[in-house]
């Protein structure tokens, strides 16, 4: 079942339209963003938004494909060696940057030292510095051609985190910065060169004449990145219904929107909808060092309140699906263990209430109507948990607001998506850990922190399996957070734009697309 499900994802990624045309080479794609990006440099002040963008001008040496394996990308080839200690990288010949310049092993290494200098900022520099699990101890040359990192121990993250969509390692050319090291603007190998940025209007990209895509099929972020138009302009429009409005007038061509306009937006003329399941993660969180939900039954009698699959199905309008696990559907890793949940049993919750001793007390349930995602959930929610015998009041926030709240532990119950994470080790570790050391952890339970650690330095697949098989059922047994759904993904362009693939990643792409008149 789990291979049918990934080859109908992959289908998603190549449209049947994109099979059966030849593409179209010239013109302007127009799409929409939400907000404006926070910075061209990447990993530093980095937004979803800035991740997209970048992932069209940088490439790295590694990339994920739409099923969740690693892909050689700047890299020809990639070997594993000393145990997992070393990884050597063959890179590909007759690659050049957006100045004209061939690309090294040196560039390779100038960009990665740059990456892991404190001085740059770079918000994964703990991903490879040793403070988490992974330490980069060298980075060697004896080639051209050849980049060989050297670790302190056994990681089955580090391509994992190499290939990562949200802290991109694109390879540099130094004109990147400037004399000093101040930063100018990205100069990198990707089908798009980085022309302007208009704050709060536009960003646009060009088409790299000299560009030398990959010989595999487009997969994901890996395979052939083939630019069709000369240039993409993406657009800054913060308002939903503003942005709909433009693409149905065929001002814009491409939108990313949410479930509850599908309907609408299948009914406009000139507008073609594409949906596809995502690997966002939408959960209840629940502050276990408050008194209340300190106490177990409590924690599980929430669980049993909820009816997820009249929630998902509510919320979605039918596109997603009850996920009880931390690893997304998707993953190969969501094995029939991770289909355990909790049964929906208002009257079970009720009792389990009754023994903790809850006499009604208000419990706060913290949202913002900035998403509407995650306030429509909430509504839906809190008449669940009233139904059941708690006592909830919604407290509304400004996003910004409820993100510091989340960061420092300050709630009781939160309505919340985790962005994608395309590992499983890397889904746990947005949970689990001790809130002495990061308040925004969910699951400080110590039997989860070791199997976590565990799971970062395991090679073998079938004991990595095992590990996150109960670390599931450890997660369900002591519910430390109500996991929901992966949330749908929906994008939507106008009959002139062909190729659009909706990623499981919930990034556009605009490698592949082409504009038919």
């Amino acid at each position: 079942m789990k291979v049918a499900w990934l080859a109908a994802l992959a289908a998603l990624a190549c449209p049947m339209q994109a099979l059966a045309q030849v593409p179209k080479q010239g013109g302007e794609l127009r799409i929409a963003l939400s907000t404006d990006i926070t910075s061209s440099e990447p990993g530093v002040r980095r937004s979803g938004d800035s991740d997209t963008i970048l992932h069209h001008v940088l490439e790295a040496l590694v990339a994920y494909r739409e099923d969740l394996t690693i892909a050689p990308l700047l890299a020809e080839t990639y070997t594993v060696g000393d145990g997992g200690r070393s990884y050597s990288f063959t890179l590909r010949d007759g690659i050049t940057f957006h100045n004209g310049a061939p690309m090294s092993s040196a560039d390779v290494k100038w960009s990665w030292d740059r990456l892991l200098d404190p001085a740059t900022k770079w918000q994964c520099r703990g991903w490879y510095d040793g403070s988490q699990d992974t330490k980069i101890e060298a980075i060697e040359t004896p080639d051209a051609r050849t980049v060989v990192f050297r670790l302190a121990a056994p990681s089955a993250l580090f391509l994992h985190y190499v290939a990562n969509v949200q802290c991109l390692t694109g390879i540099l050319h130094k004109d990147s910065v400037g004399p000093n090291g101040e930063w100018r603007q990205p100069v990198g190998t990707g089908p798009f060169t980085f022309a302007e940025w208009r704050k709060n209007s536009f960003i646009l990209l060009k088409k790299f004449a000299g560009y030398r895509p990959r010989s595999e099929p487009m997969s994901g972020y890996a395979g052939a990145r083939l630019a069709h138009v000369d240039q993409v302009r993406w657009m800054v429009v913060p308002d939903d219904a503003t942005r709909r409005t433009a693409l149905r007038a065929g001002q814009i061509d491409w939108i990313v929107t949410d479930v509850s306009d599908v309907v609408d937006l299948r009914a406009a003329k000139g507008v073609r909808v594409a949906t596809a399941q995502g690997l966002s993660w939408n959960v209840l969180l629940v502050q276990t060092r408050d008194p209340l939900f300190a106490d177990i039954r409590v924690r599980r009698a929430l669980a049993h309140a909820i009816d997820l699959k009249t929630l998902v199905e509510t919320r979605t309008d039918g596109l997603g699906k009850p996920n009880p696990s931390a690893i997304p559907d998707a993953s190969s890793a969501h094995t029939a263990v991770h289909g355990k949940g909790y049964a929906y049993d208002p009257d079970l919750a009720r009792r389990l209430l009754k023994e903790a001793g809850y006499d009604g007390r208000p419990i706060k349930l913290q949202t913002s109507q900035k998403l509407a995602h995650l306030y429509d959930t909430a509504i839906i929610l809190q008449s669940m948990l009233k139904q059941a015998g708690f006592n909830v009041d919604l407290e509304v926030l400004e996003w910004a607001t409820q993100l510091d709240r989340y960061s420092k532990g300050n709630f009781q119950l939160q309505s919340f998506r985790f962005t994608a994470r395309l590992e499983p080790s890397l889904n746990y570790k947005t949970i689990v850990g001790s809130k002495d050391v990061d308040p925004d952890n969910q699951w400080e339970d110590p039997h989860a922190i070791a199997l976590l650690s565990s799971s970062t330095a395991e090679l073998d697949p079938g004991r990595r399996q095992a590990i996150f098989d109960e670390m599931h059922l450890r997660m369900i047994d002591q519910a430390p957070i109500v996991s929901l759904y992966n949330t749908p993904l929906v994008e939507a362009s106008t009959d002139r734009v062909d190729g659009i693939g909706v990623t499981g990643f919930g990034k556009m792409r605009a490698w592949g697309v082409w504009i038919t008149r």
